[in-house]
């Protein structure tokens, strides 16, 4: 039952984020990002920490009302020696300021491939969203328009 509605939301986000319809943004941007780093260090991520990191410059976060969604690649032992090709994808939720953050990696184990596709549909995303040098003659154009 609860892997189910976790597939349906992982399809809901593939279909929104492929639309432009999610407002993703890169994980090192998240104002609270060392409050999530601590809540992973502290077991909320279903993964040991100790062994395991997330890359920070490949996750990204979108926000809904109170709540976060983050996805996290996870890479497991030393990143100097182990393989990108080892790197794992995960999903978790914090869906307020009160509550933990969640982890929906344990109903998408056999998803990882959904949550490949997840990760390039949104770095597309980010990389047409932020594209040079279009978003940087929109930003001089801004800039003077403001003064």
């Amino acid at each position: 039952m609860m892997g189910d509605q976790v597939e349906g939301f992982v399809e809901g986000l593939i279909e929104k984020t492929r639309e432009g319809k999610l407002d993703w943004k890169p994980f090192s941007s998240f104002k609270n990002r060392r409050d999530i780093l601590e809540e992973l260090e502290n077991g909320r991520g279903d993964f040991d920490y100790a062994t395991n990191s997330i890359k920070e410059s490949k996750s990204y976060f979108l926000q809904s009302g109170e709540g976060f969604v983050f996805l996290f690649e996870i890479y497991h032992g030393d990143p100097q020696v182990a393989s990108p090709l080892d790197n794992t994808i995960g999903l978790m939720v914090k869906i307020n300021s009160v509550l933990p953050l969640n982890s929906l990696l344990g109903y998408t184990e056999m998803m990882q491939e959904e949550m490949e596709k997840l990760k390039l549909l949104l770095e597309n995303y980010l990389e047409e969203k932020y594209c040079y040098p279009d978003v940087l003659y929109n930003f001089m154009h801004e800039v003077l328009e403001d003064k």
